[in-house]
């Protein structure tokens, strides 16, 4: 066979259909990472008819309210590639059962109930769903007037999230997991390892009578520290105290190191084990300014400068500890036998008034306490500087702490009806305060003014009889009268209207 006929038969045997082509197939293969339809960032896709990550996916099988502000809140914090105890859920208000009503605060009504599936613990591939962590015993908080709730109004979910996301624990540790609670039966909580001493937030459901908004969060069977305190105070030893104290300061550190503020600090948002609650006030510590100039909170816990209308800060949360420590010392709210009026405000605010000491502590702890209310903000030390304080004074005692005696000046006793420990808005008190001292300064200057001239009328009379009687040799007026009255007028006769008519001419 020819060559012309090898390369006819090489040629048909080439492009025919049966043989493979000499050059490579090109192949469009897809990126790995893509837009995200629903979050927007580029990841990962799992679900290619709708163009989603994996996160936005699993986040689609959480039950929504219908209320676009809380879902795309609650979106966000499950797509966020959060920690896992800081993704929020909406729960239908039926997954709760034996609602029971608790307690009533100034902004919220407070339930306990049983949440039938428990919050999410992770992701079942198989069954295409999240995994529940049981039932369990959770506490509701029914926002007061919540059916149209705004963004500023989910504050104190979007606080505790922007805590989460920047709190650490230490090293090594898990920072989620499940135990069982010896005080409940067959109920469970979810405990952070390495406590971070600030309470859990679940997420959010709404009451189906009211339609206000319920925040779900973690329940505690022996309340807050106001309960803890007033519940035979006698019993509870020194070393007690301060061991609760070193986990109150802990969870404010931890708050204070997320450079956030709590501004409405006092025992009744404070949990028995030192947990720090009701964040609903609070603001980042690097904000500029307010958004809201109404003042809230209860007015022996808030700081004299902020009763001045200047800013909150750290300082203002650590003046509150005080009022705190005051507190376990005294087994008694501060000012608890005063009403809570503009007079009260005036006094803490510009006549430093404090709770008087009526009892022993440890070596350290009035000291410290003092420190803590200091009226400049400056002058009061840190949380981290407490924290290691209350350290010193529980190992530096030498296990030795004074005996808690019972008296007439402490333990629990009867408020004043007046004395309101509840949260309430302050801005028209404070407003009404300020009308007063600027009057009283306008007054007092007024009287300083006229009191100066005065003086001054006064120095200028007096200087000028010392300079006329310089003049004279024997003190004495000498200088010659002449009384120029004609012979025929007697002076000392009335005419018919009694008086001398006669003009008088004093030639001096």
């Amino acid at each position: 066979m020819d060559q012309q006929t090898n390369s006819k038969l090489k040629t048909d045997f080439l492009i025919s259909n049966d043989a493979p082509l000499s050059h490579p197939i090109q192949t469009t293969l897809e990126p790995k990472f893509k837009k995200c339809n629903e979050c927007k960032r580029r990841r990962k896709v799992y679900n290619r008819a709708d163009q989603i990550c994996y996160q936005c996916y699993k986040a689609k099988k959480v039950p929504l309210s219908g209320n676009k502000v809380i879902d795309d809140f609650i979106k966000y914090t499950l797509t966020n590639y959060c920690k896992k105890e800081g993704g929020m859920e909406f729960v239908p208000y039926d997954r709760f059962k034996d609602v029971e009503f608790i307690a009533e605060g100034g902004f919220s009504k407070i339930y306990k109930a049983i949440w039938i599936d428990g919050p999410i613990n992770n992701w079942n591939e198989d069954d295409q769903k999240h995994n529940t962590y049981g039932t369990m015993t959770v506490a509701l908080k029914e926002l007061d007037k919540s059916e149209n709730i705004n963004s500023k109004e989910l504050n104190e979910l979007k606080i505790y999230y922007d805590f989460v996301l920047k709190w650490k624990p230490n090293k090594g540790s898990r920072s989620f997991n499940i135990k069982k609670d010896p005080d409940e039966t067959n109920d469970y909580y979810l405990n952070l390892s390495y406590h971070n001493k600030v309470n859990i937030y679940y997420g959010i459901t709404q009451n189906p009578i009211t339609k206000n908004f319920m925040i779900i969060i973690k329940y505690y069977k022996s309340g807050d520290l106001t309960h803890y305190i007033a519940d035979d105070f006698f019993s509870h030893s020194w070393v007690a105290k301060l061991k609760i104290l070193q986990n109150i300061i802990s969870g404010l550190k931890n708050i204070h190191d997320a450079n956030i503020i709590h501004k409405d600090y006092h025992s009744g948002n404070i949990f028995y084990n030192g947990e720090i609650g009701d964040l609903g006030l609070s603001k980042s510590a690097i904000e500029s300014l307010d958004d809201d100039n109404e003042i809230y909170g209860v007015i022996p816990y808030i700081a004299p400068e902020v009763l001045q209308k200047e800013k909150y800060t750290k300082a203002s949360d650590i003046y509150s500890f005080s009022m705190i420590m005051w507190e376990l010392m005294t087994g008694r709210k501060p000012f608890w036998d005063r009403s809570h009026d503009t007079e009260l405000i005036i006094e803490i605010s510009c006549g430093g008034l404090r709770p008087p000491i009526v009892t022993n502590a440890p070596e350290g702890y009035i000291e410290l306490m003092k420190e803590c209310w200091h009226s400049d903000p400056n002058k009061r030390p840190t949380a981290t500087e407490i924290y290691e304080m209350i350290k010193d004074i529980l190992w530096c005692n030498d296990g030795i702490f004074p005996s808690v005696i019972a008296s007439s000046d402490i333990g629990p006793i009867t408020n004043n009806p007046n004395a309101i420990y509840e949260s309430r808005p302050l801005s028209a008190m404070i407003k009404s305060v300020e009308l007063t001292r600027s009057l009283k300064i306008e007054r007092s200057l007024y009287c300083q003014n006229n009191y100066k001239t005065f003086n001054g009328d006064k120095r200028k009379f007096d200087n000028s009889i010392e300079d006329t009687e310089n003049n004279n040799d024997n003190g004495y007026l000498t200088r010659e009268l002449e009384f120029d009255i004609e012979d025929n007028i007697n002076p000392f006769k009335s005419n018919k209207n009694n008086y001398s008519t006669k003009e008088i001419n004093f030639d001096i």
